[in-house]
């Protein structure tokens, strides 16, 4: 994972009011930790959140992988790529 700073828009997207809650699907909010242990923050449709790691099963799918600005989840049959919003 790289130690680059959040661009502004991002930021501003992130914590003005209920902008994320609006979203109609998964969204993935933030990648943390190392590549060798990354972990994830993910939003649902309702607004809880889900700190989550690979392998974990989350409403989209279980997590096959995780990258510096996006989530990759498996599940029915298909193969989705999240990316952090901005």
């Amino acid at each position: 994972m790289s130690n680059v700073k959040t661009p502004k828009h991002v930021a501003d997207t992130a914590t003005s009011k209920g902008v994320l809650k609006q979203r109609p699907r998964l969204t993935l909010l933030g990648v943390m930790g190392s590549k060798a242990a990354p972990r994830a923050i993910l939003m649902t449709t309702s607004g809880r959140t889900l700190r989550v790691k690979i392998g974990d099963n989350t409403p989209g799918g279980k997590v096959a992988a995780i990258g510096d600005d996006t989530i990759v989840l498996q599940g029915g049959g298909r193969t989705t790529t999240l990316q952090i919003p901005g």
